[in-house]
């Protein structure tokens, strides 16, 4: 019974583990395009030359993404240059959006900074 328990433990324990391969992180130079009224999160389009790198991320070919954890105090205006660190948005992230607007993949940022 009590190496039923330690393998149930162990087995859960790797089960909940997260895998690397989600937690790629890469550096974008990125425009902000106004807020998307689907979601209420700040649009931003990357550069046709990222747009490999982009997919690795996310596994979308758009390069227009809602930008989830970007600071909309600092960030909502439209055409400013930013360069941010993304990572694919996980599952947990994501909530329900109306159906009013256009949809867009998600990326969450983990900085950003404005480019001068």
């Amino acid at each position: 019974m009590k190496r039923l328990t330690i393998l149930i433990l162990i087995v859960l324990s790797v089960s909940c583990d997260k895998n690397e391969e989600e937690l790629v992180v890469s550096n974008f130079e990125v425009t902000t395009v106004g807020s998307g009224i689907d979601c209420n999160l700040i649009l931003i389009d990357f550069k046709a030359s990222d747009q490999d790198r982009i997919e690795k991320i996310t596994n979308s070919n758009s390069l227009r993404y809602q930008a989830y954890n970007l600071d909309k105090n600092n960030f909502s205006n439209e055409g400013l240059t930013l360069n941010v660190s993304v990572r694919k948005t996980f599952d947990s992230e994501l909530y329900v959006c109306t159906t009013l607007g256009p949809s867009h993949p998600w990326v969450t940022v983990l900085e950003a900074e404005l480019m001068e």
